[in-house]
């Protein structure tokens, strides 16, 4: 069994089967009200059921914009699990769900992430409506954008797998975004200076807010204390690693791009950067993933 979608967010069924419900996921403002699209208030009037995160976020939500509430059922981290069940015996039944976050596009560092993969792997239709981002307006804004980019959100706590990340922030040849609350963001400036060095980042608070406010610097000067306001929410745009030492990184890149256009195998473009640009194997590897648009994978 295969589906085709098509434009529109129809689908085109292969073989006979149930019609199913279609999963919408809904970006809402991350804090101007303004910024909710026409298409997003069309579905959130018209589906029968939404998922939120909050449901008391969401029920002033849509007071706001004058829309009936349906039926409102939360759906968040500590209950997702238990949610499933009824979220996929409602879109079986033929019904749509939509699925909205507390701010901004769901399936970003929520639990609709996992929700959408297993709606794939069921035949389900994901609609993913374009809105509402932290991400991009603070990269865009950055001054550091150079096209590629690396997103993490949040980063792990603690352990091994956070010093993995900060790994990977340090060699990275494009710039990272990160996500980070207020409560630990003077934690994280100061361990990133400790790991990484200084370099230049941006600091997007209160996006699209009435305190909202873009902080340029290096991460020397901004891990010191009293440097950034501890209040609302933080987007981290952290610069790209210095070039190798003796490393012509624009022809490597150049180089590397040209390498997948030939179809040559993984193996031997690494062996390439390796060999002729003396790269060592992580950097060559995520020199190759941006090449191929495969930023964030692993090696």
């Amino acid at each position: 069994m295969f589906y085709i979608r098509e434009m529109g967010g129809d689908v085109k069924e292969q073989h006979d089967m149930p019609a199913k419900g279609k999963i919408y996921l809904v970006p809402v403002p991350i804090g101007n009200l303004g910024d909710i699209t026409l298409r997003a208030l069309e579905v959130l009037k018209n589906v029968p059921l939404i998922a939120a995160e909050d449901t008391r976020n969401a029920g002033f939500l849509l007071s706001r914009y004058d829309i009936p509430p349906p039926k409102l059922i939360s759906f968040h981290k500590f209950n997702e699990r238990s949610r499933e069940d009824n979220l996929f015996s409602h879109l079986e039944s033929g019904q749509d769900l939509a699925v909205i976050s507390d701010a901004g596009t769901p399936g970003i560092s929520d639990p609709a992430m996992e929700l959408v993969h297993k709606a794939v792997a069921k035949g389900i239709d994901v609609v993913s409506l374009p809105g509402a981002s932290a991400l991009l307006p603070a990269l865009t804004a950055s001054g550091l954008n150079k096209g590629p980019f690396l997103f993490l959100g949040f980063l792990p706590r603690q352990g091994k797998e956070r010093d993995q990340a900060i790994k990977r922030i340090k060699e990275s040849f494009c710039p990272v975004v990160i996500y980070e609350s207020p409560l630990r963001l003077p934690k994280l400036l100061k361990g990133l200076y400790e790991k990484i060095g200084s370099r230049q980042i941006c600091i997007a608070r209160e996006l699209t807010k009435m305190y909202e406010e873009l902080i340029y610097g290096d991460l020397q000067e901004l891990s010191e204390e009293g440097k950034v306001t501890l209040k609302g929410e933080f987007v981290l745009v952290i610069d790209s690693a210095p070039p190798q030492d003796g490393v012509d990184m624009e022809k490597a890149q150049n180089t590397c791009k040209m390498l997948v256009a030939e179809g040559l195998s993984q193996r031997t473009v690494l062996k390439v950067l390796q060999d002729v640009y003396g790269l060592k194997r992580n950097d060559a590897y995520e020199l190759l993933l941006i090449s191929q648009n495969k930023i964030g994978e692993k090696p």
